[in-house]
């Protein structure tokens, strides 16, 4: 067996170059022409796996061997499907770089002016960029983009449509593996600034927790949010008033008109640009003082301001990392803000400042801090406690094969007493879990084993769990006392989940059976506690599942987290002045 590691395209460049060279006839010296560019294209296609190298070699040879004034390529966007211009080489065109094509069919063919037979999409294309052939760039079936040739003072024949043809061949693949590269070139780039970053906010939040004072939070902020993004400017707004300003001096003037608006400031959705800000006397405020991006200060349900930064040094706008670091910065920040808060009221009021502490610690190890990210699935949960602590509770645990448990459970009762038992709940499911294949009654009957035999007799907790299949949709289920979940269907019926038993921890014996079902695309369920469905009217009338499919209905459509954000802004406007009267917990799971 030869031990020649050459590759083969060049074997076949050396045994053919001599051939040429021997070879009178025009026609067949300039097939072989061809053949030898396109080995000499594959084998430097083989060295590379660069984008912009890729689709220059590509345009070098389309021209080299066809003669045209210019060639182009139009690449296929992976979100919107419309090509893009991309790469061009020869003539040039200043309209290019804006041209606004047409969404190409599923299956182009070549097409060329003068074609007896050229689809309007074809005609359209040719005309706007002004070129004599278009060739598709295919990869198993799917379209990657678009070769475009420029005229060259004469027609192009079949052995030029050919050559292009198999050059695009060679190319659709090459160019769609470039592509790829590239992205996995930007992720691993983004992953390491993402890994810099926690790094950075792990450093942080060990600081900011040895912080001994609120002044000292303050400048580990400022410090750490210009210092990472370099920004230019910065100022602090907490508590109503301009805590810190660097990179520039505010007049008395503009000091006073900051803190009155720093309420609404502080009340903006996580971090927004100066630029997306609606017009008004706010966002000219902020322009004026070169001010880039707000970033609230919050922690849970508390706001302690906003942190106003300028561009980058550079003169650019944040980016998207910079803005994700900076929300994480604030919201670090904020809690330790918020726990030297409570650690002065502690000295007031030792008992209130035990129950939030004990609330804080619940809500961390109960409640999950992000949707569950099921591939194929949209899912949004969401707890909403009446006083500092509460017994609602929601949880998405994974048991593998594409198997997700979502659960949504309520304690009898209020206070610290209910918050204990819901971690007891939750320590005890999620213990469980780890146990191998557990049945739904299996499952519920040891849990009510746990909270019959540690808790006081009126104590019980409703529950609704459930076994979801991401890959079919079946959904099994076991109803233990809870209200019923609904699931709208895209026919319009509504399904009450009520298959499942008694109570858990009410009984010292529980008898229960699961029931099943299945979601299809575009149906809608959603999983509720009695804070939803209980909440009253002024009129003492209450909201009932009929207020919720109400809103259900109307919500269509619509992603999981906006329904979520509908209901319970719903139920809000339904109890008015009066308010939340009990917990309220909601999850909303949609197949997309």
């Amino acid at each position: 067996m030869s031990s020649d590691t050459t590759p083969a395209s060049y074997r076949y460049q050396e045994a053919l170059a001599p051939l040429a060279r021997r070879i009178d006839d025009p026609k067949v010296q300039k097939k072989l022409s061809e053949v030898l560019a396109l080995l000499d294209f594959n084998s430097t296609l083989n060295r590379s796996l660069e984008l912009p190298e890729i689709l220059d070699l590509v345009l070098f040879v389309a021209m080299g061997e066809t003669r045209a004034a210019w060639a182009g390529l139009l690449l296929r966007d992976g979100e919107t499907k419309r090509l893009v211009p991309s790469a061009r080489r020869g003539r040039g065109d200043e309209r290019w770089a804006s041209l606004d094509l047409p969404e190409p069919p599923a299956e182009p063919t070549i097409s060329g002016v003068g074609d007896p037979s050229v689809s309007d999409w074809a005609k359209s294309v040719l005309t706007l960029t002004g070129s004599a052939l278009l060739v598709p760039l295919v990869k198993s079936t799917r379209l990657v983009g678009v070769l475009l040739f420029g005229d060259r003072g004469e027609p192009y024949g079949e052995d030029d449509r050919l050559f292009a043809e198999s050059l695009c061949v060679t190319a659709a693949a090459s160019i769609d593996n470039g592509r790829i590269y590239k992205e996995l070139q930007t992720l691993n780039r983004k992953l390491s600034l993402k890994v810099y970053q926690l790094d950075s906010l792990f450093d942080i939040a060990r600081e900011l927790n040895r912080s001994p004072d609120i002044q000292r939070v303050r400048e580990v902020l400022m410090t750490n949010a210009m210092g990472h993004v370099l920004t230019t400017r910065a100022v602090l707004l907490h508590d109503g008033k301009v805590a810190e300003q660097r990179g520039f001096t505010l007049s008395p003037e503009e000091r006073a008109r900051l803190e009155r608006v720093s309420r609404e400031l502080s009340e903006i959705p996580e971090d927004q640009k100066v630029s997306e800000l609606p017009e008004g006397a706010l966002r000219d405020l902020l322009s004026g003082l070169e001010l880039d991006t707000v970033v609230a200060l919050r922690s849970g349900e508390s706001s302690h301001g906003a942190l106003l930064l300028g561009a980058r040094a550079a003169g650019k706008s944040l980016a998207e990392e910079d803005r994700d670091f900076l929300r994480s910065l604030a919201s670090q920040a904020a809690a330790a803000l918020d726990n030297l808060r409570l650690t002065r009221e502690w000295i007031e009021k030792q008992k209130i400042e035990k129950e939030m502490a004990l609330a804080r610690e619940i809500q961390a190890r109960l409640l999950p801090d992000s949707e569950p990210g099921i591939e194929g699935w949209d899912i949004a949960g969401i707890n909403i406690p009446c006083l500092t602590v509460g017994g609602d509770y929601f949880d998405y645990v994974p048991r593998g094969d594409d198997r997700h448990w979502l659960v949504i459970a309520d304690v009898s009762g209020k206070g610290t007493g209910a918050a204990l038992l819901m971690a007891s709940v939750h320590a005890a499911l999620h213990a469980l879990a780890g146990i191998g294949d557990i049945s739904l009654e299996g499952l519920t009957e040891r849990l009510n084993e746990i909270v019959y035999s540690s808790t006081e007799v009126n104590r019980y907790v409703t529950a609704f769990f459930s076994t979801l299949d991401a890959k079919t949709g079946e959904l099994v289920y076991l109803n233990a006392g809870h209200c019923y979940p609904l699931l709208l269907r895209t026919s319009g019926d509504v399904e009450r989940l009520v298959k499942g038993g008694a109570v858990v921890g009410m009984l010292e014996e529980l008898t229960v059976g699961a029931g099943k079902t299945k979601l299809e695309q575009g149906d809608l369920l959603v999983l509720y506690t009695d804070g939803l469905s209980e909440t009253t009217n002024p009129a003492g009338e209450e909201f009932e599942d009929t207020g919720i499919i109400e809103v259900m209905r109307s919500c269509r459509g619509k992603a999981s987290r906006e329904i979520m954000a509908r209901l319970v802004s719903g139920v809000r406007l339904y109890a008015a002045e009066a308010g939340l009267a009990d917990d309220l917990t909601l999850m909303v799971v949609q197949r997309n």
